[in-house]
């Protein structure tokens, strides 16, 4: 009877535990269907793609397409639907760039076309004005139009020209995605997923018109050159274009129609002060002298946009550098303890780096994330170049304001085979839950691609790894 008395609080305990764990992994799963008439409304969305707008050095702008969100997964945008381009950089496909969550510009496709097997995107760049902001605010009070009926409510569509999909709520209640890469469905499936032209007089192929942009001549980070060959097999020519349940990306006007009014070149000087922000946000001390990056979103759903930045003053700026940078040495320094690298000497200090502070689910507290380059004097690489440390540490503050590690990634000029050296272009609400995720451009030794982190209080999640840049 003792013994039973005594098993009892273990066992109460350990059931405790369990629920917690439970609750707490029912938090990140998709709402739950109705078993009587199948998905809950606005349990899944899309397709929503992902993709980077760069700003090349000598001019110009191309877009460089991620990932596709659609049935609550993601798939790598690079290979999604090719015929013979991903159906991410299909002409006149339109994404709406961001910066810290705030819209900086629109990007339409015009000319995709494959470099060194990726898939890539020339186009048009149109920067966000104050007076853009005004003129929908002045259309969101007019009367909307009654939308023709159609009997699938629910069919999944993305942005098309004329629509606002910065405005109106509608998330798609999903709080965590599955990564894969994954092919998309079958070839003969009606049901999958294509773009549309506008009319079919407008209709355009890989061989567009070539861009109002400048052809891009090369990336600023000339570390690797990506290697990533399209595999997907091509669709097939007699999809049904009148099937009212294909989910659309959001689409432009024709190339004739398009605004011409600002081009790429002098946008880019424009594009970082587009919200008026540029004076608070911090800039990259390790980025090449006039490259930019901001992810874009093309989605044709409406879902409410807001800022993620945390905003410091310059004093917090330099205490919280401090201390970041002292947590990238100690991981340095145990990188170096563990492969015999090139020892730094006790006084290495950092200082090309760059400090972000992100707000990502409207809390108020602070995502640290800092990246830096650390060389090392007097060491070489074992191909070509100098010696350097390469590290990004993701940190959250407690209680009293200290940075706390949460994730860490380290690596060197000798060990890039292994370990990816990661790059931060921002944060962007990748599945439209109204959180924000954060954007890595990762450099290997045989290419780059992109990885897509949700940060939760105590640990950063990968939750999608693809596409391939150049």
């Amino acid at each position: 009877m003792t013994a039973l008395l005594a098993v009892a609080p273990l066992g109460f305990g350990m059931s405790s535990a369990a629920q917690v764990l439970q609750d707490h992994t029912r938090r990140q799963q998709p709402p739950p269907t109705d078993q009587n008439h199948g998905p809950a409304k606005n349990a899944k969305r899309g397709p929503r793609a992902i993709a980077v707008v760069e700003f090349l050095p000598g001019g110009g702008t191309r877009l460089v397409p991620i990932a596709i969100w659609i049935d609550d997964r993601f798939y790598d945008a690079s290979l999604y639907a090719a015929n013979p381009e991903p159906m991410a950089v299909q002409p006149q496909t339109v994404y709406q760039a961001t910066d810290y969550g705030e819209p900086t510009g629109l990007f339409t496709v015009v000319t995709p076309k494959e470099v060194n097997g990726s898939w890539v995107a020339d186009g048009r760049w149109t920067p966000h004005l104050a007076m853009d902001e005004k003129l929908a605010q002045q259309a969101a009070k007019q009367p909307k139009q009654k939308a023709p009926s159609n009997s699938d409510d629910d069919r999944p569509v993305l942005h098309r020209a004329g629509s606002n999909s910065s405005s109106g709520s509608g998330n798609s209640g999903a709080t965590s995605g599955s990564s894969s890469n994954t092919p998309p469905p079958s070839d003969n499936d009606p049901d999958r997923p294509t773009l549309k032209n506008s009319s079919p007089s407008t209709a355009t192929t890989s061989s567009a018109p070539a861009s109002s942009a400048p052809t891009p001549t090369g990336n600023a980070p000339k570390t690797t050159e990506a290697t990533q060959t399209s595999s997907s097999p091509a669709s097939s020519n007699d999809t049904n274009e009148n099937d009212p349940s294909r989910p659309l990306l959001r689409r432009g006007k024709p190339a004739k129609e398009a605004d011409q009014s600002e081009p790429a070149q002098a946008s880019i000087a424009k594009s970082p002060a587009a919200n008026g922000a540029a004076q608070v946000k911090p800039v990259s001390t390790n980025a090449a002298p006039g490259h930019h990056s901001y992810p874009a979103v093309s989605d044709a759903g409406k879902y409410e946009m807001r800022s993620l930045l945390y905003a410091m003053g310059s004093s917090e700026r330099v205490d919280k550098s401090q201390e970041m940078s002292a947590l990238a040495l100690e991981d340095i320094r145990k990188f170096i303890g563990q492969r015999k690298t090139p020892a730094l000497p006790k006084t290495a200090t950092i200082t090309d780096y760059d400090l972000r502070g992100f707000d990502l689910d409207y809390s108020n507290s602070p995502t640290l994330v800092f990246t830096a380059t650390l060389p090392v004097a007097g060491a070489k690489a074992m191909r070509v170049g100098d010696f350097n440390y390469y590290v990004t540490v993701v940190a959250r503050e407690d209680i009293n304001g200290t940075p706390i590690k949460i994730f860490s990634s380290v690596t060197d000029s000798n060990h890039l085979d292994a370990f990816s050296r990661m790059e931060i272009i921002d944060a962007v609400d990748a599945d439209a839950n109204g959180r924000g995720d954060l954007l890595f451009r990762q450099y290997s030794d045989t290419g780059i691609n992109y990885g897509l982190y949700r940060v939760y209080p105590y640990q950063m999640q990968k939750v999608f790894e693809g596409g391939s840049g150049i």
